[in-house]
């Protein structure tokens, strides 16, 4: 084990130290030195670093399929000021025309955070709630609007023509689950006290009747686990416009994407604590997309409120946002921006002022910077994203959302995951740290 320049130990491939000494002075052959990458899991991924290796798999991948010349990967320990460790993944390629490229990879890692956190009856509460708020401000096969402060002042936005029949389908669904984890949970709770159970008859019909009532029981069981494990998670997060018994949650898994964030940007208590990444990728998956959004959110109010020369140029140095299998317009739509009074704009202006991203192209959205949405309409979390955007865009210095589509991700439900695996998501990443 060798020493580094501050005398601190380092391996072949892993090394410690503190965030900005590290990235400070260490320069590919490219002018701008190393990529930061911010990831925000999903809900449902519990394994620590996997969302880290993911990301970079898929980035690597993309080099590969380039011709590059792949670099061993390194890993890098580091601290926040809190004293929360940070580590990072460093990947490295050449590139076939002599280019250096490397990247590091960080992660907001807050599954813990939620896990035995939320009752079964606390996601059933929050779909029924958020079904009849959906079917309130919605219309059956009928244009509808609802009213969003961004950009300058109210917006109508419109709601789909088929969004009030999609809403009845999941309530209606989750009701037919409710029923179905009752009845299977009363009849099994039924024979276990009468100490009984069926009767074992020879026959066809006799097998059948046991496989379907086995049957009930997995599917009651799988859909109690995914309530409670996935939908449960962003039960704990989105913010209705009422408080909540998840207020305290809420804000510790905000503040763990912030203090990733302050690390990378520099937020540090002197000036020589800015790293030297002048490109930043933020990246979110699911409910981490919404993670995402409210991360880079807080980092430019972080820059906004600084006092003069104090501020980390986070709206210069953000090259891209990337969010996939996003819920952010059914979050704007249903859950984060409707109260008892639609109509009070003074409430709304003040929830927007926390929000940058949907207040001023010029000011937080310039050219330079892209926000690239993949969706599937195979995935009923995902869908595209047009609540973030001025529904009367058109002046030239206005970059939209790009909505992509994954082709790849195409099987029911599972499509929710398969982007990570996909090649459209590998190339995005690939374009952005490049």
């Amino acid at each position: 084990m060798k020493k580094t320049a501050r005398n601190q130990p380092e391996t072949p491939l892993i090394r410690y130290g503190v965030v900005e000494d590290t990235v400070a002075g260490e320069r590919s052959s490219e002018e701008g030195g190393p990529v930061a990458i911010l990831v925000c899991h999903g809900m449902g991924q519990q394994v620590r670093y996997e969302t880290i290796s993911a990301v970079g798999l898929s980035i690597l991948a993309a080099a590969h399929a380039r011709g590059a010349a792949i670099d061993p990967v390194g890993v890098h320990l580091s601290k926040a000021e809190d004293d929360e460790f940070i580590t990072r993944a460093e990947i490295k390629w050449s590139e076939k025309g002599g280019s250096v490229r490397e990247v590091h990879i960080y992660e907001a890692y807050w599954a813990p955070l939620t896990e035995g956190r939320v009752t079964y009856w606390d996601t059933v509460k929050f779909l029924l709630q958020g079904g009849w708020q959906g079917l309130w401000y919605s219309k059956a096969f009928r244009r509808a609007t609802f009213q969003r402060w961004m950009f300058g002042g109210p917006q109508d936005l419109p709601i789909g023509r088929l969004t009030f029949i999609a809403t009845l389908g999941m309530m209606l669904f989750v009701l037919l689950q409710i029923g179905l984890i009752g009845y299977v949970g009363l009849d099994v709770g039924h024979r276990v006290l009468a100490g009984i159970a069926h009767p074992v008859v020879a026959g066809y019909r006799a097998w059948l009747r046991l496989g379907v009532w086995l049957a009930l029981i997995a599917e009651a069981l799988f859909a109690r686990y995914f309530l409670i494990q996935y939908v449960g998670a962003v039960a704990a997060y989105i913010s209705p416009y009422k408080d909540s018994k998840f207020d305290q949650l809420r804000h510790q898994i905000q503040k763990t994407g912030f203090d990733i964030g302050k690390a990378i940007y520099g937020f540090g208590p002197t000036r020589s604590s800015v790293p030297a990444y002048s490109k930043v990728v933020v990246d979110g998956h699911s409910l981490g997309s919404v993670l995402a959004y409210d991360t880079l959110n807080a980092l430019i109010n972080l820059d906004n409120v600084s006092a003069a020369g104090a501020g980390r140029g986070v709206v210069q140095r953000t090259r891209a946002l990337i969010t996939f299998g996003s819920p952010l317009d059914k979050t704007a739509f249903i859950f984060r921006t409707q109260s008892n009074h639609p109509k009070d704009q003074i409430r709304e202006q003040l929830a927007a002022s926390v929000q940058p991203l949907i207040l001023s192209y010029k000011l937080f959205r310039p050219p330079a910077f892209e926000w690239v949405n993949i969706w599937s309409k195979r995935d009923i979390i995902s869908g595209e994203l047009n609540y973030y955007d001025d529904p009367n865009r058109g002046a030239t210095d206005r970059r939209p959302i790009e909505n992509m589509i994954d082709p790849e991700a195409w099987v029911p439900v599972f499509a929710h995951t398969q982007y990570w695996k996909d090649k459209m998501l590998a190339e995005q990443l690939y374009r952005c740290v490049s």
